[in-house]
Parts: structure tokens; sequence; C-alpha cells
């Protein structure tokens, strides 16, 4: 029996195709991570003008991540 794998794929900023950015073996594991992804970014007020913290989002792909989904895979390892 091959196990299920739950990968969040997302689109980089630099180039227009998909790609992996993690994978899980349980889909409760994925939908956590994506929160994190999806969510808003902190922000700092310097000068009297916001500066948003996005250090999360651009470490996990380097470049920065638009569109992140969840994407069920049969037998992937």
């Amino acid at each position: 029996m091959k196990p299920n794998k739950y990968l969040i794929m997302a689109t980089p900023n630099v180039s227009g195709h998909r790609r992996v950015i993690k994978s899980f073996d349980k889909k409760s594991q994925a939908e956590k991570e994506l929160k994190k992804l999806l969510s808003k970014p902190k922000f700092r007020i310097v000068n009297g003008k916001k500066i948003y913290l996005t250090s999360y989002r651009i470490a996990q792909s380097g470049t920065g991540i638009n569109n992140p989904r969840i994407k069920k895979v049969r037998g992937y390892k």
C-alpha cells in the first residue's frame, strides 16, 4: 500500500511554475502550515511608516510565495 502525502505547492515570485514548498503525512499538519503561510504579516511602525515583517514566508521559498495550495498525492515519497 502506498502512503498518501499532502503537498503544499506554490508559485514563487520569480517564475510562473508551481513547486513543492513542504510535504506532510497528515492533512491537518498541511492545513496548519498553510494557515501560517497565509496569515497577515506582522509590522512595526518606524518613523510613522509601517514596515512589514514577512520573513517566515520568504524563508520558506527564498523569493516569496504566491497562491499556496494543498495537493493530495498517492505513493509520493
